[in-house]
C-alpha cells in the first residue's frame, strides 16, 4: 500500500471524487485514498490526494491556508454565485459603470471590507449540511435554505488584472472560504453585482499547482512518480 500525498491539478467539469475514481482504477485493490479539500466541478487547480496512512492527515492539510486565482465578471449575479448558475440580478446598462468602476475603486472596497476576519454566509449551492442534508440538494428541490454566517479570514486580496467588466484576483485565505461568495459580495457592495467565471486553486500550504500532475494525464506509468512519500 502506498503512503503519501499525490498533488493533482484537477481539470474543469469533473468532481474531486472523479479524481479519486481515476486513482482507484490504477492502485491495487485495498489502497486507502482520500482528499483534503473539495473543488467545485467548474473550478480547476490543486487537489491533494491522500494515500494510505496519510489519509489521517486530512484535517491537518484541510486547515492550511489556500491561494486562489479567480476571474470575475461584473454586471450580474447568479444563484450559484458562479457562471454555472441562473441569473438572479443584473444592471440595466453595464456601460454606465465603465467610468465609475475603476481599479482604485475596487481596491478601496476590498481594503475596507474584505481583508482580515470576516463573517461569510456560505452559498446555498454548497456542500454545507443542514440537518444531515447537503444545502445544494435542498436548493435543487426548491426548498428554503438558510445558512449561518461563518468566520473566515482573508490574508490578501489582490487585483491581478482589470479589463472592464472583467477582473482577475489573487486571494489568500483560510480554509472554508468560498471564493465565489467573496466575488458575489464584492459586486453587491460596489452596486454592480459580480459572478465568478473562472476559478483556480494555486496553493495549499506549501504545496503548489506547479508541482501537480494534470488529472487528464494520470496513468499507471506515471502516477507513482508524483507521490510525495511520507
Amino acid at each position: 500500500m502506498e503512503n503519501g500525498l499525490l498533488l493533482v491539478d484537477k481539470q474543469k467539469d469533473i468532481t474531486s471524487y472523479d479524481v479519486i475514481r481515476i486513482c482507484k482504477r490504477i492502485f491495487p485493490k485495498g489502497q486507502k485514498i482520500g482528499h483534503a479539500g473539495t473543488l467545485d466541478p467548474f473550478a480547476t487547480g490543486l487537489l491533494i490526494i491522500l494515500l494510505g496512512k496519510c489519509t489521517k492527515l486530512m484535517d491537518t492539510i484541510h486547515s492550511y491556508k489556500k491561494e486562489y486565482i479567480v476571474k470575475a465578471e461584473f454586471g450580474y449575479s447568479t444563484d450559484t454565485q458562479d457562471v454555472t448558475g441562473n441569473k438572479l440580478q443584473s444592471v440595466d446598462d453595464i456601460n454606465k459603470f465603465k467610468e465609475q468602476l475603476t481599479e482604485s475603486v475596487i481596491k478601496e472596497e476590498i481594503n475596507k471590507n474584505f481583508i482580515g476576519k470576516l463573517q461569510q454566509i456560505p452559498p446555498i449551492y454548497s456542500a454545507k449540511k443542514i440537518n444531515g442534508q447537503k444545502a445544494y440538494d435542498l436548493a435543487r428541490k426548491g426548498q428554503n435554505v438558510e445558512l449561518k454566517p461563518k468566520e473566515i479570514e482573508v490574508y490578501s486580496f489582490d487585483i491581478v488584472s482589470f479589463d472592464f467588466p472583467y477582473a482577475t484576483f489573487k486571494i489568500e485565505c483560510s480554509t472554508g472560504t468560498y471564493i465565489r461568495t467573496l466575488v458575489n459580495d464584492l459586486g453587491v457592495n460596489l452596486g454592480i453585482y459580480a459572478t465568478a467565471v473562472g476559478l483556480q486553486r494555486t496553493k495549499i500550504g506549501e504545496y503548489t499547482v506547479e508541482d501537480a500532475i494534470s488529472s487528464e494525464d494520470i496513468n499507471e506509468d506515471n502516477i507513482y512518480n508524483y507521490i510525495i512519500r511520507q
